[in-house]
């Protein structure tokens, strides 16, 4: 048998069932990866929203308080 007709570079076979392992792995990984890292942004959106209405609704009794207490011109 003679190696004249093999080729100068080597091929790589690749089964099937590896790639659709490795697939089948990372990609519902990068997907709940990407729902946890929206749930948070969604989150501290959501809690940044609900300090601002507490401090704003502070702000209002201040000023109501403020205004009944001050003097008749």
């Amino acid at each position: 048998m003679s190696h004249e007709l093999v080729p100068g570079y080597d091929v790589v076979a690749t089964d099937g069932l590896s790639v659709i392992g490795t697939v089948g792995f990372f990609v519902p990984a990068a997907v709940l990866v990407a729902l946890v890292a929206g749930a948070v942004v969604r989150d501290r959106r959501i809690t940044a929203r609900e300090a601002a209405a507490e401090a704003d609704r502070r702000g209002a009794t201040r000023e109501e308080l403020a205004e009944g207490d001050a003097p008749d011109r």
